[in-house]
């Protein structure tokens, strides 16, 4: 089996492992998150299809992801359930943040150009649409349980408009369908709306202590919902890029593997 197969492999063990740990607040393994983005970044790197550019950049943003999301230890926190307070986001975290974004801007230039279409055109105009209502009933009930924060816009939007716009362009410039769905997964986890049903903890009012790790996630929103939306924004984007290629291989006339 190849490298790159079975760190997917690995990043899909550890990320269902996380995903069940936080589900059932009994992390099976803390590192889980970080550990899986960092397979990640490793199967962007040894994936033989893309281009180099787009795999380096892949593995840089994935990488930045890791360490973003290492566990936090400190002191028990304490907050009202109904209103915990939001802390001003950290300079380390939006620097990664940044570094991520980067790296995926790099690899969406880095993708095969196609013909203008204008199937494409409309379809991004639509879209574009429907990210800019979403951002601005963000803080609507259908997506946000009565006893949450909103997440604050400088933290979440900048992100936003930044993972909208590359998906747009993904869809534009080079028509690949599942690295636009990868972004727009992202950029919906990165706004930190989350429905209702999925909502973590309860709608008690009063004060109650949360460990830093539930602390943080808390006041930033998105918790389970976000993760998911985070791991399959990674697969699309990965298969997406190796998509890219293999239509740009093949319409060049080009052998497929094994033939």
């Amino acid at each position: 089996m190849r490298p790159h197969r079975l760190l997917v492999a690995a990043a899909a063990l550890l990320a269902v492992a996380h995903l069940v740990g936080r589900a059932y607040a009994q992390p099976l393994l803390p590192a889980a998150q970080a550990l899986a983005w960092c397979a990640l970044a490793g199967a962007a790197l040894t994936a033989p299809e893309p281009p180099p550019r787009a795999r380096y950049a892949l593995a840089v943003a994935a990488a930045a992801v890791a360490v973003a999301t290492l566990p936090l230890h400190g002191e028990p926190q304490f907050g009202w359930a109904v209103a915990p307070p939001v802390e001003p986001g950290w300079t380390a975290g939006q620097a990664l943040r940044g570094v991520a974004g980067i790296g995926l801007a790099v690899a969406v230039a880095a993708l095969p150009r196609r013909a203008p279409d204008r199937r494409r055109t409309a379809t991004a105009l639509v879209l574009a649409v429907l990210a800019a209502l979403l951002a601005v009933f963000r803080d609507s009930p259908a997506f946000l349980p009565p006893y949450a924060l909103p997440p604050d816009p400088a933290d979440v939007l900048p992100a936003y408009l930044v993972l909208v716009a590359l998906a747009l362009v993904a869809l534009v410039r080079s028509g690949s369908v599942p690295v636009a769905l990868g972004l727009g997964l992202a950029a919906v986890a990165a706004l930190g709306v989350l429905p209702p049903v999925w909502s973590a903890g309860g709608s008690q009012a009063g004060l109650t202590f949360y460990s830093a790790e539930e602390y943080h996630v808390r006041v930033t929103g998105g918790g389970v919902w976000a993760d998911l939306l985070g791991f399959l924004a990674a697969a699309f984007v990965l298969a997406g890029c190796r998509w890219a290629e293999q239509v740009r291989t093949r319409a060049h006339g080009a052998a497929r593997p094994g033939s």
